[in-house]
């Protein structure tokens, strides 16, 4: 009689228990369940005391208590193996795998999933080998293994549809969709995520339809339709408040952050990003603690905080590789490397690139693979690395087509129309920017903003490089307008330059100042390193304009330092050619004709042809006023041949001649230094060559320094050696010979 009646206790205990569990009363439901469990376990109901143990588990793990509800599923799990009760012993151990996984422990986890799907198999339970199915696919898509993944859930799926299950089958539907989706196969996983959102609909299975909304609206964000993947994300965040679903509403949360950082509008990507991180932490969620890190650390890059960003990345990277979360770690890692490429730590984040790439490779993501070989691309470019650079962004251009990202695509045309520029392929470089602005326009009303700041930046540039510079000037503030509307500091940065450079190329030196100083200030506020060197540079070229050579000297001397460090070497070139400038000026003949060499190594090693030019126009100067005439002519020549060779490559007569206008003070110098050497044909010839080439205008600017020339040559006078003044005068008559040619 006592038996039965301890019996009865812990029965009516157990379901006490299970009863406050039910209405949330978990202290309760703890403190009755443990008097259930004494109590079996004195009867020597193993089996019943597990069922306690297990309640109790339950209890803990929604209570938060991990660890607890860790050591009791444990618990639950040695009664059920000591009572022979193999089905109950598989439910512990698929629960215990679910704790794990929430704890982060993705191998802990696999191993308990696929315990329990042995003993499902062993009894035969189709439903809990479904379950245990799933939970093995969802590891395996969390470590990027893709096919065994596709395996599991086929097998759960199948499982699921044989016993009438459609909340299970819908499950398994969707984590093959969001596996889908990863692999980049696209069309497969809309197909399975809306076969999975009409079951769970059908079965009114919210959690399940929240969920669903939320992998569409990741889906969306894949393909670059950020409208329509905010309004799935809205969605879920509806279905998910009156179910009191908080993780669910956080990850729709979390993808409206990523809405709006595409949309360029910062201050709500960060809002939604640190909302979605609050629950994430109260819930002790790690994954998506991470995955709040990883988006702070894009807003941050963005932004232009590149030691935040960098910090938020790397946090990131640590909790996913503590959770085997590869696909997630690749995109934390890329991150990083973008940070460390823009804070001019180029071979750190040539080393986060490569490892990218090799992951994307192993975890078949196409796209990630894709921004991995851009940024490796980006990295070449900067050392002057031309054609492995042009192989690099080639291959990310065309791949981001093939994944219909064209905002990338855009990104990657860019930097081809960068590296075309470099080069001297001023048409090249035009039909790319054009190019990358039409694929931003493909985008349409419902894309994701930029890169159309970047592509008028760029743009404004090849304007400066043809001497357009009312059209440089009118693609430059276009780019700042960009700029501001997708919320790119970079963008902003690199415009500001652009612009500055046309002030400055249009001899406007106080705006070219005021612009110049703005870029520097933006620059030093967003760690962008190369850019503050280069509006160091660009004040500088002012100096030399208005003849402070040793401020100059010191301005370009710093900066020459810091993109040395950056590995930057457009960036050093510029810098080294205008010391050689400022050196020469200041009679440091020594100093002057080391920096021209420098320049010119650094240009000819980068396959910058009108750079290379400028520093032989440097070099041949500073050889003309010592009076080097052989030397002087030669290097002249040298850098002629370049400026035509990129002349020669604008198929528009208009075009070609509006180039050459920009380099009249090139060839009235070659002009000088050849009738300086008394090579009277060469001298008239290259003035009718030049005239043939360019604008009226431009010939008239050649002419003008010509008749300057000749003015500042004395043919007489007391302390002038007659011979001197016969030679004089006849360097005069071929200067006069060729300004005529020059205005005929």
């Amino acid at each position: 009689m006592a038996q039965e009646t301890e019996q009865a206790g812990a029965e009516q205990a157990l379901r006490d228990g299970q009863e406050a569990l039910s209405q949330g009363r978990v202290e309760r439901a703890a403190e009755a369940l443990t008097s259930a469990e004494s109590r079996f376990r004195q009867l020597g109901q193993m089996e019943r005391a597990g069922d306690a143990r297990l309640a109790l588990a339950e209890a803990q793990r929604q209570n938060g208590a991990l660890d607890q509800a860790q050591a009791s599923y444990e618990r639950a799990i040695s009664y059920y193996k000591d009572a022979g009760a193999p089905s109950r012993e598989a439910n512990a151990t698929l629960a215990l795998g679910h704790v794990e996984r929430q704890r982060g422990k993705i191998d802990a986890a696999w191993q308990q999933y696929y315990l329990a799907l042995r003993l499902f198999e062993k009894v035969g339970d189709i439903l809990g080998e479904a379950s245990a199915s799933l939970a093995m696919g969802h590891i395996e898509r969390l470590r990027g293994r893709y096919p065994r993944a596709a395996e599991y859930y086929a097998r759960a799926r199948a499982s699921y549809a044989q016993v009438s299950d459609g909340v299970g089958e819908a499950d398994a539907a969707r984590g093959q969709g969001e596996m889908l989706a990863s692999a980049s196969d696209h069309a497969a996983a809309r197909e399975a995520l809306d076969h999975a959102l009409a079951l769970y609909q059908t079965a009114r299975d919210r959690y399940g339809e929240v969920d669903t909304l939320n992998s569409l609206g990741r889906l969306d964000l894949e393909e670059g339709e950020i409208e329509r993947a905010a309004a799935r994300f809205g969605e879920a965040i509806g279905v998910a408040g009156p179910v009191e679903y908080d993780l669910g509403a956080a990850d729709g949360t979390l993808g409206l952050a990523e809405v709006s950082l595409r949309a360029g509008r910062l201050d709500q990507a960060l809002s939604s990003a640190v909302k979605a991180g609050e629950t994430y932490a109260n819930a002790r969620a790690a994954l998506g603690g991470a995955d709040v890190n990883r988006a702070l650390g894009e807003i941050n890059l963005r932004r232009g905080q590149l030691s935040q960003a960098t910090n938020l990345f790397e946090r990131a990277m640590r909790a996913y590789q503590t959770l085997k979360a590869q696909p997630p770690y690749l995109r934390a890692a890329l991150g990083a490397a973008e940070a460390n490429r823009r804070r001019a730590t180029p071979r750190k984040a040539e080393g986060l690139f490569e490892e990218a790439r090799t992951l994307a490779q192993e975890v078949t993501q196409p796209t990630l693979e894709a921004e991995a070989i851009l940024g490796l691309g980006r990295i070449a470019r900067a050392r002057g690395l031309s054609e492995q650079a042009s192989s690099y962004l080639e291959q990310a251009e065309r791949r981001f087509k093939a994944q219909g990202r064209t905002a990338l695509a855009a990104h990657a045309t860019i930097e081809r129309a960068r590296l075309a520029l470099t080069q001297g392929q001023l048409d090249n470089a035009a039909d790319l920017i054009s190019k990358a602005l039409r694929l931003v326009h493909k985008q349409g009303d419902g894309g994701e903003r930029g890169p159309e700041a970047l592509a008028h930046a760029v743009w404004s540039a090849v304007s400066v490089a043809r001497g357009q510079l009312d059209s440089a000037r009118a693609h430059a503030h276009e780019a700042l307008a960009h700029a501001e509307v997708e919320g790119d500091e970079q963008a902003r940065i690199e415009a500001t330059l652009a612009a500055a450079e046309v002030e400055l190329m249009a001899e406007n030196l106080q705006a070219a100042v005021n612009l110049f100083n703005r870029a520097a200030t933006l620059a030093q506020a967003r760690e962008a390193i190369v850019a503050d060197a280069l509006a160091s540079v660009g004040l500088g070229r002012v100096l030399l304009r208005r003849g402070l050579w040793e401020e100059a000297a010191a301005s370009f001397q710093d900066a020459l330092s810091r993109l040395r460090a950056a590995e930057d070497v457009a960036g050093q070139t510029l810098a080294a050619l205008s010391l050689g400038e400022a050196r020469r000026n200041l009679n440091d003949r020594d100093a002057a004709r080391a920096a021209f060499t420098e320049a010119t190594r650094h240009a000819r090693a980068g396959d910058n042809p009108l750079l290379e030019a400028e520093a032989l126009g440097g070099e041949a100067r500073l050889l003309l006023g010592s009076g080097e005439m052989e030397a002087a002519t030669s290097r002249y020549g040298q850098a002629l041949e370049l400026v035509e060779r990129v002349g020669g490559s604008v198929a528009d007569i208009g075009d070609r001649a509006t180039f050459y206008d920009s380099y009249a003070a090139l060839y009235a110098e070659a002009v000088f230094a050849l009738a300086r050497e008394q090579a009277s044909e060469r001298a008239t010839g290259l003035a009718t060559s030049y005239a043939a080439r360019a604008t009226k205008a431009g010939c008239a600017t050649a002419a003008q320094r010509l008749r300057e020339y000749a003015r500042s040559i004395p043919t007489s006078g007391k302390d002038l050696a007659p011979e001197r003044q016969s030679e004089n005068k006849v360097v005069v008559a071929l200067l006069d010979a060729a300004r005529k040619a020059l205005t005929r």
